[in-house]
Formats: structure tokens, C-alpha cells, sequence
């Protein structure tokens, strides 16, 4: 078990979105947080400590697991980038996270996955973390190879992890799909803090969304891990109307999107040549 008042959590991409989140949501009770990213970290509180480095250098991964008793691993390329750059850093840079998170003698690792290691599932079918994965980009194996790792990790070595399938993570949700696959700051806060605390997660692969009226997927590893999330897009819907977003066609059962993973699925990795 990780305790929250001695052990040491490393938590990598500390500067991005979700990483600001988890600052904001454990810092008040997670006593000794080490943050790494390759920007700096505004307003260290004095229970964090920040690496300013790259996930790709792995001498310097290997010296920021020093202590470490568990790792968040956030740190991955997002948004616009190289298939070359992806590659860099959420295949090579995610090895060498983990592999030197192994040798240092790290017990538990929280890994955020993605919703598109399951996005060319049709929207139709409720996805589990018990079916098999279906990718739906490069990005989306990486994630895959990611979970993969982690349960290798755990069958060889012993090494318990919580693979995170986060959906649309933003302050708000932003577009009709994300009615089902909002996860709020909070609720991303609260899901670290469970599969941290969890006394013997095994190797275990979750869902990360919020409490949505609109769910498309299940998932009973919700239950085991403890997490109950409490926002909901639905609260969000008045405000999305005035943007222009139809929040009324999933009521009748359209969706803008046919399968899980939204655009990704049709949306080339690169130019066809």
C-alpha cells in the first residue's frame, strides 16, 4: 500500500492539464509529491519538488526514481506532432519510464491511458476494460503497448498499476461526444487518488470518465477500485445549447460520431502518399 503521508509519488508531465489538476486535487494530503516536466512549475507548495527534464533523457529518469515509491505517468505527446516525435517520447520515453521505474524498486504505477486504445469500438457497443483493445491511431497503440507493459510488469515482477482510459478531460465538456466522455478536474484528481491508496490493485485497466448521464461504455473496476466520481456533463448541456452544439441529438439516439474514439478512427495518422 502507498501511503500517502511518507511515500514519495513522482508525477511526470506535471506542467499539462491533468497534471495541474492533480497538484490542485493531492497536494493537500499527498505529503511529499516530486513533479517533472520539461517546462517549469509555477507555485511549488512546499510538500513538491520539481525535475525540470525530458522523459526521452533517461539518465535523468533514472535519477528523478531515486525515493520514488510510486510513479503518475502523464508525460506524452498531445494534440499536433511527428509520428517521429510521437515515437520519442510515448513509445521510447514511456519505456524508459517505466523500465527505470522497475529498477529502482517503484511498487506502483499510474499510467494514463486513453480512450483510444478501445476508439474504433462502435459507439453502439458498451466497451469494458475486459474486451480486447481497438485502437483507433498510432497514438492509440502506443497507449495499448503502454497497458501491455504494465500487465508484463506485473506478472514478472509484481509491480501493481492502474491504467487510466481517460476520455475528453477538459474544465467543461466541449462537443456533443464529450456529454459521454467528459472527465472533469476533480473527478481526475479523485481517480489518481484511488488507484494510488488501493491497498492491491493487481494490474488493472480503467475507464476515465465522470459520472456522465450519457456513459457509453461500463465498467465494474469502478466499483473494486473505489472510485465514485460525482460530476456530470449533463450540468453542462444549457451552456453547450448556446454554443451551438445539439445536445438534444443523443437523446434521439444520433451521435456525431459512429464509433468511440469520435474523428480519430477516420482522420488519417499522416497524409496518404
Amino acid at each position: 500500500m502507498i501511503n500517502p503521508e511518507t511515500d514519495r509519488v513522482l508525477i511526470t508531465g506535471a506542467a499539462g492539464a491533468i497534471g495541474t489538476a492533480l497538484r490542485a486535487g493531492l497536494r493537500s494530503h499527498w505529503r511529499r509529491l516530486r513533479l517533472t516536466d520539461i517546462r517549469p512549475v509555477p507555485d511549488l507548495a512546499d510538500n513538491e519538488e520539481l525535475v525540470v527534464a525530458d522523459v526521452t533523457n533517461r539518465p535523468a529518469v533514472e535519477e528523478m526514481m531515486r525515493g520514488v515509491k510510486a510513479v503518475v505517468h502523464l508525460a506524452g505527446m498531445v494534440g499536433s506532432y511527428t509520428l517521429e516525435d510521437l515515437f520519442r517520447v510515448n513509445a521510447r520515453g514511456l519505456f524508459d519510464v517505466f523500465e527505470s521505474a522497475r529498477l529502482a524498486g517503484v511498487e506502483r504505477i499510474v499510467f494514463a491511458s486513453s480512450n483510444h486504445a478501445f476508439g474504433f469500438y462502435p459507439i453502439t457497443e458498451k466497451v469494458s476494460p475486459a474486451l480486447p483493445p481497438r485502437p483507433d491511431t498510432t497514438y492509440g497503440v502506443f497507449k495499448v503497448w503502454g497497458e501491455t507493459m504494465l500487465q508484463h510488469y506485473f506478472d514478472r515482477y509484481g509491480i501493481r498499476s492502474v491504467s487510466l482510459r481517460i476520455g475528453t478531460f477538459r474544465k467543461e465538456p466541449i462537443d456533443q461526444r464529450s456529454l459521454a466522455t467528459w472527465l472533469s478536474p476533480a473527478d481526475v484528481a479523485h481517480l489518481v487518488d484511488v488507484s494510488l491508496r488501493h491497498a492491491d490493485p493487481g494490474c488493472m485497466v480503467v475507464n476515465g470518465y465522470s459520472n456522465n448521464t450519457r456513459l457509453k461504455t461500463v465498467d465494474p473496476n469502478w466499483a473494486t477500485l473505489g472510485y465514485r466520481p460525482k460530476d456530470n456533463a449533463e450540468d453542462h448541456r444549457e451552456a453547450l445549447r448556446t454554443k451551438g452544439v445539439d445536445v438534444d441529438a443523443p437523446d434521439r439516439g444520433e451521435w456525431e460520431w459512429p464509433e468511440h474514439g469520435g474523428s480519430f478512427p477516420r482522420t488519417p495518422d499522416r497524409p496518404p502518399r
